[in-house]
């Protein structure tokens, strides 16, 4: 990578839950272990950190090699960190940021091919000012299953969110470039699994981001298509084409 990262949010509203890393927590095996996680899901939606991992922590007793309930920590203290730097407390963060770190590792040495996990460390990483390492670490993911799906999804999300960095700096031919490999990732997505929802959706994403508004509708619509539940995209394509839904 050559430009220098600066941490940025981008706010995308209409397109929600693809680009944009959200922090998911799972529920974890076990009845006890489902009563603490859903106390920590609470107190995390509260934003009430400490509690929620103190929550997360009782569940991961009952299973300690349970890769949902190690990923739910790192999330919290993924978020933990996020909230700090907000408040200045920089040492702070920085502790949070190493613990969420660790726990995303321990969540995938329990499960190699865990999306979450690999989604919130490479999060991480760029929160860290190290997209270097983000870019690693979805590419070995990518290479140790070169069939799958998810890798490249989470691939061609990390391209894109560094094309949007690009832009804001104003390096629109790293823009470009960061763009087109996206769009080449979802395209080997798509080679194997034509209808796969995400992978269409983003390359829409990528369409429109690029000014290609005709493609955009097109690629959303076979994305609605392939999954109807997507009522955000079926309003998004109504604002793009002007048709009233």
């Amino acid at each position: 990578m050559h430009l220098p990262y600066q941490p940025i949010i981008v706010t995308i509203p209409e397109m929600r839950g693809y680009f944009i890393v959200t922090l998911l927590l799972l529920l974890t095996l076990g009845c006890a272990a489902q009563n603490h996680t859903a106390e920590g899901m609470r107190f995390f939606g509260q934003a009430r950190y400490d509690a929620a991992l103190a929550s997360f922590r009782s569940a991961l007793q009952s299973n300690p090699n349970n890769a949902n309930a190690l990923y739910n920590i790192a999330a919290t203290y993924h978020q933990s960190a996020r909230a700090s730097l907000q408040l200045g407390q920089t040492e702070a963060a920085l502790q949070q940021y190493e613990q969420a770190a660790q726990y995303y590792l321990r969540s995938l040495a329990q499960n190699a091919n865990h999306a979450d996990a690999y989604r919130g460390l490479a999060s991480l990483y760029m929160d860290r000012q190290n997209p270097g390492a983000a870019f690693e670490l979805l590419g070995n993911w990518n290479q140790a299953n070169p069939i799958a799906a998810e890798p490249k999804l989470e691939l061609a999300r990390l391209h894109q969110e560094w094309a949007q960095i690009a832009m804001i700096q104003g390096d629109t031919e790293n823009a470009q470039r960061s763009r087109d490999i996206a769009a080449q990732t979802l395209q080997h997505v798509l080679t194997t699994e034509p209808s796969n929802y995400r992978a269409l959706r983003a390359l829409g994403f990528l369409r429109e981001q690029s000014g290609d508004i005709q493609g955009a509708v097109i690629e959303y619509s076979r994305s609605l298509q392939a999954n109807p539940q997507q009522q955000d995209l079926a309003e998004r394509i109504a604002i793009l084409t002007g048709i009233p839904r």
